[in-house]
């Protein structure tokens, strides 16, 4: 059994598509969805497309077994896509039904909290497959019987998603009352009890990864003694170069592309990209250029 530690979550597609047989299933465990549709990763510079890929990870992993298109645009029979849960805690499930929400014309809003995240969550499952499992306050144990039998399954861990790690990870959840996030004992315990062949881990900052002492290490620790081999691939040289990344990619996303989605919302709805597209690309030109990168 193997664990491999990434720097950051899109690493992640690289590792699951080499798998070989494909995983049946995989379980993400998150406090973010990732399920930004239609995104352009080619609007931004080479080396930070991985950056802005961490965004829409789970909708990569719902079509990644799946087989792909071959080249010349000659289609081939596709396997039927792996299943794929993400398990996120319900608190930041309803953040994210909220932040959608605000992002909607306000003939679209849903006002019921209740609602807006079964919309979301049957959105989620209709169109891309994916499955949405509110933990906490639901057990990860109630998943172990999904993921047993062939022993097919794949378990990817977003570190964000427990608390104990919220000061060794890129993207913290603070604020949070107790039992909003998973505990590190909970996933050790869904680990050793479902013992899946790989385990896929990202999101956790260089710095906790060399510290001997740091909650990552037992983390590792507590792998190593279910019987995990221990690898990494394509961690970072230092935080302060990942760190750069994705604010830089945020700040994008922030300033540019957000803005621009909201001038062009009204054809965005009625699938009319053209324009947006257009504006998008010439403005990540300059932007990234003044930011020192070549587009």
């Amino acid at each position: 059994m193997r664990a491999i530690v990434h720097s950051i979550h899109s690493q992640v597609i690289e590792t699951i598509f080499g798998l070989t047989p494909r995983p049946e299933g995989i379980l993400s465990l998150d406090s973010h969805l990732d399920v930004s549709l239609g995104g352009d990763s080619s609007v931004y510079p080479r080396e930070l497309r991985l950056f802005a890929e961490r965004t829409g990870v789970h909708a990569a992993l719902c079509g990644v077994t799946g087989g792909i298109p071959a080249a010349g645009g000659t289609s081939v029979r596709r396997r039927r896509p792996s299943e794929v849960i993400v398990a996120i805690p319900e608190r930041m499930l309803v953040r994210h039904a909220s932040d959608i929400e605000q992002k909607l014309p306000p003939a679209l809003r849903v006002r019921d909290v209740q609602e807006s995240v079964s919309s979301v969550a049957d959105f989620l499952r209709t169109t891309i497959g994916l499955e949405v499992y509110p933990s906490p306050p639901n057990s990860l144990t109630d998943l172990v019987p999904r993921m047993e039998g062939a022993g097919k399954w794949i378990l990817d861990v977003d570190v964000d998603y427990m608390r104990e790690m919220q000061d060794e990870c890129y993207t913290q959840i603070r604020n949070t009352a107790a039992g909003v996030l998973q505990s590190m004992a909970s996933v050790v315990q869904l680990i050793e009890d479902s013992t899946p062949p790989v385990v896929t881990i990202s999101e956790v900052r260089v710095s906790a990864i060399r510290d001997a002492s740091s909650n990552f290490s037992r983390f590792i620790g507590a792998l190593r003694d279910a019987g995990y081999e221990i690898e990494e691939r394509g961690v970072y040289g230092s935080d302060a170069e990942v760190l750069r990344g994705i604010s830089v990619c945020k700040e994008f996303y922030r300033t540019v592309s957000r803005r621009l989605a909201i001038d062009h919302m009204d054809a965005l709805m009625r699938g009319e990209l053209a324009a947006f597209e257009r504006e998008e690309s010439a403005a990540a030109g300059e932007f990234f250029r003044r930011r020192g990168y070549a587009v």
